[in-house]
């Protein structure tokens, strides 16, 4: 007897999904199936609670779905290998159709089930554009500069990349889905009881849906204007749900060209931006495939000589919000009380810690990881190590953002800043972005004391700037 099971993974919904369409165009009336999602057991422990909420929320929300077309959606938690092969032992053959994930722990996952004597694997090119081995130089190798990996994705592109695979569930028969009798259930209101910590992103396909309307209608056409400012809403806030599944990337870039072809020519640059940002994704992940080593070590791995300093003291006070630099500090407890930090501030907090504070960018990888809502291994690795200039990125190790400077270009009037660190609420923009520079009098006006209701700077940036680039040069010049 055969069963075909439908893995759910990274692609958490029932529109758009080419491995389920590959999945239901297989099926003949007389076989079994079962829709399945195991809750892995990994290596990989970078979940934290507001995170596992927002995917507790879509999985709960993709079973009710199911339900009401008169399915299941089977969830259990465990090992893959070993959740498959307890399923597999009722059958003499099992076929599994499931979409691919580039990251190296995913890998060694799908290639331990394909062992199973009586399981086959089918995966399918979803949670991307292109599949990893298609955007490639001219000799066959892959890029490792995200410009000319762009260049070559738009000319690949067409409008066949980003079609609509729509899955027809209404020939399944109810009666021929399996029901695994050996394996636990697990309950997933359950799960969602027990965690209270709520992010600023709620969870499910219909919650996505909505954004992504939301961001079509307005932000899209602004979305270069607006995107670098924290305390303006201009991103799309799409990314938790890019990372999940729930929405497509075929979804998004259908939405980005119908809301281009629409658009008057000063809005396409506007567009084209965000289109860009999604390539961005497709390139991080075609290095996570490419060059697996980067899940530990440096992409330039010359760069895992450097001297990194490893204090727990500072990056205690990174994660807390405790610097002295009001716009990291703003960044870090956006990140701990939403489970979400604007992009800009990513790259200002990633850079602080491995320039300023010349601290491993592994620590700071790990903490957003178990902090991110949004947390994409790919993607997360990726901007680390940009901004610790040991990745792939073109640019030298020079490029150090000062974080005064940033501030006072992105945050202005420092009205992100007031938000997340309200002891600097009275500060006018004269002092909101260096508070240390006021007078004992002007502290006393303002009503904020330097080391007492703010700390003052842990680091004076221009002095560590210049050790920083004698530790990079060290490195350089061997």
């Amino acid at each position: 007897m055969k069963l075909k099971i439908f893995w759910f993974r990274e692609d958490l919904r029932l529109e758009d999904n080419r491995g389920l369409f590959e999945f239901t165009n297989s099926l003949n009336p007389n076989e079994r199936f079962l829709f399945l999602y195991i809750k892995n057991e990994n290596s990989f422990n970078f979940f934290g609670a507001k995170r596992i909420r927002f995917l507790y929320e879509s999985l709960d929300e993709l079973k009710k779905s199911l339900n009401n077309l008169g399915f299941d959606l089977f969830i259990t938690k465990g090992k893959s290998t070993e959740v498959i092969k307890k399923i597999s032992e009722e059958f003499e053959e099992v076929i599994n159709y499931a979409n691919e994930q580039p990251e190296i722990y995913s890998r060694n996952r799908e290639e331990k089930v394909k062992k199973i004597s009586n399981v086959q694997l089918n995966l399918y090119t979803d949670s991307t554009i292109f599949g990893f081995n298609e955007v490639l130089k001219d000799d066959g190798k892959p890029y490792t500069v995200y410009t000319p990996f762009s260049k070559k994705f738009f000319v690949l592109l067409n409008n066949d990349r980003y079609k609509n695979f729509k899955a027809d569930l209404s020939k399944l028969h109810t009666e021929k889905e399996f029901k695994p009798k050996k394996i636990l259930v697990f309950d997933i209101s359950g799960g969602l009881n027990e965690i209270d910590d709520i992010g600023v992103i709620k969870g499910g396909r219909s919650e996505g849906i909505k954004l992504l309307k939301k961001f079509y209608d307005g932000g899209i056409s602004s979305y270069k204007k607006f995107r670098d400012f924290p305390a303006t809403k201009g991103t799309s806030y799409l990314s938790p749900f890019l990372h999940f599944g729930i929405i497509g990337i075929r979804e998004c870039f259908r939405t980005a060209y119908s809301k281009l072809n629409k658009s008057q020519e000063s809005e396409s640059q506007e567009i084209l931006t965000w289109i860009k940002e999604l390539i961005w994704r497709e390139f991080y992940y075609n290095i996570s495939y490419h060059f697996s080593y980067t899940d530990k070590f440096s992409f330039k791995k010359e760069y895992d000589k450097l001297n990194w300093r490893y204090d727990e003291d500072s990056f205690r006070k990174w994660c807390d919000g405790k610097t002295g630099y009001p716009i990291v500090d703003a960044g870090m407890r956006q990140l701990k009380k939403e489970g979400w930090m604007h992009n800009r501030v990513r790259m200002i907090v990633a850079m602080f810690l491995t320039k300023d504070l010349f601290i491993d960018w592994r620590w700071g990888e790990k903490y957003f990881a178990e902090h991110l809502i949004d947390m994409d291994f790919s993607s997360n690795n990726g901007g680390w190590q940009w901004s610790a200039s040991t990745g792939c990125d073109a640019q030298p190790y020079f490029r150090i953002f000062n974080p005064v400077l940033q501030s006072k270009k992105f945050d202005t009037e420092g009205d992100y800043i007031k938000k997340y660190v309200p002891e600097l609420q009275y500060l006018p923009s004269k002092f909101i972005h260096t508070p240390w520079e006021m007078t004992s009098e002007e502290q006393e006006m303002y009503k904020m004391r330097i080391n007492i209701d703010y700390p003052e700077p842990i680091v004076n940036h221009q002095d560590v700037k210049n050790l920083i680039l004698s530790e990079f040069k060290k490195i350089s010049a061997n």
